[in-house]
């Protein structure tokens, strides 16, 4: 078939545009993965580019799963397009002139993921430096801060001496255990592309497609400017009222800067929103202008659609508020037509299940099976930061990998159920410290020679060896589970030592079917790209439907989801915007609210409580207080609220005033 086939008019001028970076704004539900795979196919077969010059770059492992699909389906050629995300082209890049750019560090780039920041890293600099959870959590955010936001006229590395103590703290940890923060990984793309002329990199790129691009920090941004110094004409696409992720310094003036930092580009627009009623698209654009900032663009829904549900629904307090939308998704999977998959509740936040537990409680009670968001990472930690069985298997394979993999030996001697406790640890790592060694070469240490650490030596000798022999064990499964054509296959090998360690047969699966997952969306080919992939995402903002539940997520990971039914609980102010204070922080609180409202294809309903109590009382502004108002998003929006417990489906649907 044709490249252009299946696009309009509008959206087939953008997929061909040439001689020039280009940048997109793409509304909700306008096909924009669809326009960008078909750019590719466009490149490939009529401008007759090289597959492997061709870099798409996306926000999440999902969404480059999503594209990564979309492309194979249009363009055969092997090798083909690259598709990946920011960080872990930064990774591949990085690792492939590791010579060149290592600057003397002992081991391979290691990457500390969400647990091991949390539970390791800020655990052992509290201590070492004798401060609480959140005031050292806040000096490494300071840290990750310099590294993102590049800030103009002030050398990158000197803001870091404000705190010359945790600099110290930190370094010493950094030498013992050998690892990369995340926030630190793109930014170190960014300095050796512009301190090694000779870096060199994949492809090299000569066309880049970086979707959400209002979802890049200054770092990031930076990185695709050296990107499109090296030759690469950069097709941007994204949308300044979908820019939510302010906590990492991204901010929507970098899309609407694109012309200043591009002078020659061309501005395009994607305007024909295929997801959204009319009226759940009127309200979304109604809260979208209330940025006096925002780029004007029209989003037009398409034509014939009915009008659509939009409902604000109030209620006394959370328990009403809960079995009312346990009620509607009944009525909405036995009479309108939708599977529970089909169906979103989304919270702002769900903090120790705060909002989740009651929404659970209420869907089960109506029968209506339920998935919860926060519930479906099985590699995070339990409570308190204890180790679940299901992360042993992750540092398990990550032994496999590589052996010295310091992390993952630190989180293997943690677990439950081996006797090595937190003062045996400590020895190890004042050890390490005392004699310029790391965590695994002073493991080795006390293998060969126990006495080496006289009060818990031969313990951890014997624990050591353990470990040693399960992760050669795991390597030896995998190498031999089949040939890798099919990403299950991995999680195959992974099984055998899965059955060791994660003794529930119920989180086992769920460990394996993540995995799967993973293995897919990143195309892994072998363990190594596998454990690449799981280190250099970010499960914070990585998103997973369930089928066949309703899916209970937090709004921030509803980002590029589709729903026939959205709920979005808890539309309060002291919610939403919460505690934010600054004029940025509010404005990503009503980004984020517009985003959520678009995820709705026909039905959309929002709700508030006259108080909150429990644990919901605590969270948001005004901690503590129980009464609760609607947000200032929607104040003096053209809807009215009606009392939730006597709204019925099958009730006339609100009509939005023009």
């Amino acid at each position: 078939m044709p490249w252009y086939d299946g696009l309009d008019r509008e959206q087939r001028a953008v997929a061909s545009h040439v001689g020039s970076h280009a940048r997109v704004f793409a509304g909700p539900g306008t096909g924009k993965t669809h326009v960008m795979a078909k750019r590719v196919a466009f490149l490939v077969t009529e401008r007759r580019i090289i597959p492997t010059a061709i870099l798409a770059l996306t926000f999440t492992r999902h969404a480059a799963a999503e594209l990564r699909q979309r492309v194979k389906g249009l363009v055969e050629a092997i090798p083909g397009p690259r598709v990946s995300t920011l960080h872990s082209f930064a990774l591949r890049q990085l690792l492939r002139n590791w010579p060149l750019v290592s600057g003397g560090l002992r081991g391979p780039l290691r990457i500390a993921d969400d647990f091991e920041e949390r539970w390791i890293i800020i655990e052992d600099l509290k201590g070492i430096l004798g401060r609480n959870v959140d005031e050292t959590k806040k000096s490494l955010d300071l840290l990750s801060a310099d590294w993102q936001t590049l800030k103009p006229g002030q050398d990158d590395w000197q803001r870091l001496f404000r705190d010359a103590r945790f600099l110290g703290g930190w370094q010493q940890h950094c030498e013992v255990y050998d690892y990369t923060l995340r926030a630190e990984l793109v930014y170190r793309l960014r300095r050796s592309l512009d301190q090694h002329p000779e870096f060199t990199l994949e492809g090299p790129p000569k066309h880049l497609l970086v979707d959400e691009y209002q979802d890049l920090n200054q770092c990031d941004l930076a990185v695709v400017r050296a990107l499109a110094a090296r030759g690469a004409e950069v097709f941007a696409t994204g949308d300044d009222d979908q820019s939510i992720y302010g906590f990492r310094f991204a901010h929507p003036e970098g899309i609407r800067r694109f012309e200043e930092e591009y002078p020659d580009a061309e501005s395009m627009i994607l305007s024909l929103c295929r997801r959204c009623d009319p009226a759940i698209l009127k309200l979304a654009e109604w809260v979208a202008d209330l940025d006096p900032q925002r780029i004007p663009k029209p989003v037009r829904p398409e034509d014939g659609r009915a009008e659509g549900v939009v409902e604000l629904l109030w209620f006394q307090d959370q328990y009403d508020e809960a079995r009312r939308v346990a009620a509607l998704c009944r009525t909405l999977i036995d009479r309108h037509d939708c599977l529970p998959h089909e169906i979103l509740v989304l919270t702002r936040y769900d903090r120790y299940a705060a909002y989740s537990s009651v929404l659970r409680q209420a869907l089960s009670d109506a029968h209506v099976p339920v998935s919860v968001g926060a519930e479906r990472d099985p590699f995070g930690g339990a409570a308190g930061g204890g180790v679940r069985p299901a992360r042993k298997l992750l540092a398990l394979m990550r032994l496999a990998v590589e052996p010295e993999d310091h992390l993952a030996w630190r989180t293997l001697l943690q677990a439950p159920g081996n006797s090595i406790g937190e003062g045996a640890i400590g020895s190890i790592y004042d050890y390490a410290h005392n004699q310029g060694l790391t965590f695994s070469a002073t493991l080795k240490r006390v293998e060969d020679s126990p006495g080496e650490i006289p009060r818990f030596g031969a313990r951890l000798a014997a624990e050591v060896r353990r470990i040693r022999v399960t992760a050669q064990q795991l390597g030896s499964d995998v190498q031999a589970a089949a040939d890798l054509l099919d990403p299950r296959c991995l999680a195959d090998g992974l099984r055998r030592v899965a059955q060791i360690v994660i003794p529930e047969a119920d989180a086992r699966q769920q460990a394996l079917d993540f995995i799967s997952r993973a293995a897919e969306d990143s195309a892994a080919e072998d363990l190594r790209d596998l454990v690449q992939a799981l280190t250099a995402s970010s499960e914070d903002i990585e998103q997973h439907i369930e089928q066949g539940k309703v899916n209970v997520l937090t709004m921030h990971k509803a980002k590029g989801l589709t729903a026939k039914a959205v709920f979005v609980v808890g539309a309060e102010d002291q919610v939403i915007p919460g505690r934010a204070q600054k004029a940025a922080e509010k404005d990503d609180e009503r980004r984020l609210l517009y985003v959520s409202l678009t995820r709705a294809k026909h039905h959309l309903f929002l709700t508030f409580c006259e108080r909150r109590t429990g644990q919901q009382a605590h969270t948001g502004r005004d901690s503590g207080r129980e009464a609760r108002t609607l947000t200032r998003f929607l104040e003096h929006a053209p809807l009215t609220p009606v009392p939730g417990l006597t709204y019925e489906l099958s009730a006339p649907s609100l009509t939005l005033s023009h």
